[in-house]
């Protein structure tokens, strides 16, 4: 978009271009243990007790040989997250093909290697490296210590792209969740896009077909 239905403020899909990718090692990384660490606790407890939402999404790009805007719905439940679009134009379509996600950070060390790449007295910055092979080589999460709510994301693929997604937040029905998207892609590629989430519905049921649909 793993345990307790936390972190869904978290939970982010970012529609940048992704245009080519290969696997990175992890065997380097640091050894982890977010049991310990009190910025993670808090933002494993951020929004608990929220266990599914649908939310109206709609995103603007920009890029060097024109601009689209996608309208569509955006359903979470868990560890499971899908944007369906009403309509894709054809030069939208790439984009919506390889957007990359990050699930709950409940269920992030069970698909990287983490590791905290600095500490400051307002924020943390975690790294995460892919256990398998994956379309990107790394992320980097920018965590609010007071918070524990991720303000920024950073993608780094090994063909040179680098997606920066800094995220504000609302708050809805006593939880903390994304109300807009900033997000730029780099290197090769350039991409600028903002994305608004609105008209969300808490705790809703959402059928299995959901998560099994085309995009």
């Amino acid at each position: 978009m793993q345990g307790v239905r936390s972190g869904h403020a978290r939970k982010h899909i970012i529609l940048g271009l992704v245009l080519g990718c290969a696997s990175f090692s992890a065997a380097g990384a640091q050894t982890f243990d977010p049991s310990t660490d009190p910025v993670f606790q808090r933002m494993l407890g951020v929004n608990k007790g929220l266990q599914s939402y649908q939310a109206h999404i709609d995103v603007t790009t920009r890029l060097l040989l024109g601009s689209f805007t996608l309208h569509g719905t955006l359903y979470d439940r868990g560890d499971q997250s899908k944007v369906i679009f009403d309509n894709v134009p054809a030069i939208a379509k790439s984009t919506v093909e390889n957007q990359p996600s990050i699930g709950a950070a409940s269920g992030w060390s069970k698909q990287y290697a983490i590791s905290v790449v600095s500490r400051t007295a307002d924020a943390t910055t975690y790294r995460l490296l892919p256990l398998a092979h994956e379309r990107v080589r790394s992320i980097d999460a920018v965590v609010q210590n007071a918070s524990g709510l991720v303000q920024r994301y950073v993608w780094s693929n090994s063909n040179g792209l680098t997606i920066t997604s800094d995220q504000t937040y609302e708050s809805v029905g006593g939880y903390q969740l994304v109300g807009s998207t900033s997000t730029k892609t780099r290197g090769g590629v350039r991409a600028d896009s903002q994305t608004t989430f609105t008209n969300y519905q808490l705790n809703v049921a959402l059928p299995d077909s959901v998560f099994t649909a085309s995009p």
